[in-house]
């Protein structure tokens, strides 16, 4: 990434264009296997809006192969860099996906597209969440298919080099 441009800004777009070219390629020539890929989930989010600026992997491969792919965004809830006061305020926040929670100490999934068909004024509802979009409120459920809410995260820890 470094290579293409010495602004990350810039770098980023490069970047993931090459990253949806890759699994595009991946598809066609092996349209039996299935795939799963792993990344951040700003990078895999299926709609591109102009504040993404071409750094989403996942619009560009929705636009290359429609209906294939199946969106996964994965946050944890409780970390320990995240006050538990926080975690409160979001709760109790109408427009934060936590507030949809019962709990903000269980994990959880949902399935966004089954929740649109049973209420199709989510849609269009936009909210603060936690699966690192770049502007604060915007649809999680029509970038994934799904969201996975862990209860409790942990930190990685690394194991030391000798």
């Amino acid at each position: 990434m470094n290579s293409t441009h010495s602004r990350i800004a810039k770098a980023i777009p490069v970047r993931d264009t090459q990253m949806a070219k890759n699994l595009d390629f991946l598809v066609k020539t092996m349209p039996e296997k299935k795939f799963i890929v792993w990344l951040a989930n700003a990078h895999m989010a299926k709609y591109e809006y102009d504040f993404m600026k071409g750094q989403t992997m996942g619009g560009q491969f929705v636009n290359l192969n429609p209906n294939i792919s199946y969106h996964i965004a994965i946050s944890s809830i409780n970390m320990p860099y995240r006050t538990g006061k926080r975690i409160k305020r979001w709760s109790n926040d109408q427009e934060n996906l936590l507030n949809l929670l019962p709990s903000t100490e269980k994990n959880y999934f949902i399935d966004s597209k089954q929740l649109i068909t049973d209420h199709p004024d989510y849609a269009d509802k936009k909210y603060d969440g936690m699966f690192n979009l770049e502007e604060n409120k915007t649809n999680c459920f029509k970038h994934f298919d799904a969201l996975v809410f862990v209860g409790k995260g942990e930190k990685v820890k690394y194991p030391e080099v000798k």
